[in-house]
């Protein structure tokens, strides 16, 4: 593991979560969040803090509930835990609809019917404290 680690999403705006693929970090890693993310720690299965945009120095200070892991005798002892990256900007035309039409008699005249739904929506995250409790990726 490298000294020194820079955790950021770099990807496009087409994705809502994006969990950062390395697990461990040390206390000289940094977090940059760009305006439009949030970045949510998790440290043993739970949502430890939420980041909003800025760039952060990763150690016990800023995450309290790691203060216990965190190893004070190196400087660059690691301690396990997890990011996602959530992305607040508008998701423009997410497609929705049925694979395949459903058929079915219609009760008062017994016509066979067709029938199907499709459409296309706008979806965005306001509030990222609210939602990570449902992050199972």
């Amino acid at each position: 593991m490298a000294l020194s680690q820079l955790i950021k999403y770099e990807g496009d705006n087409s994705t809502f979560i994006w969990k950062y693929p390395n697990k461990d970090f040390n206390s000289m890693t940094e977090l940059i969040v760009h305006e439009s993310q949030e970045a949510i720690f998790f440290a043993n299965g739970q949502a430890t803090d939420t980041f909003g945009p800025g760039r952060y120095k990763l150690d016990a200070e800023n995450i309290p509930i790691l203060t216990k892991l965190v190893n004070n005798i190196t400087g660059i002892s690691t301690f396990h835990c997890e990011v996602y990256f959530i992305n607040k900007t508008v998701q423009m035309a997410v497609k929705w609809g049925t694979d395949s039409k459903v058929r079915f008699i219609e009760p008062t005249l017994g016509v066979p019917v067709e029938i199907g739904a499709s459409g296309e929506m706008n979806l965005a995250i306001s509030d990222g404290d609210k939602q990570f409790p449902y992050i199972m990726l």
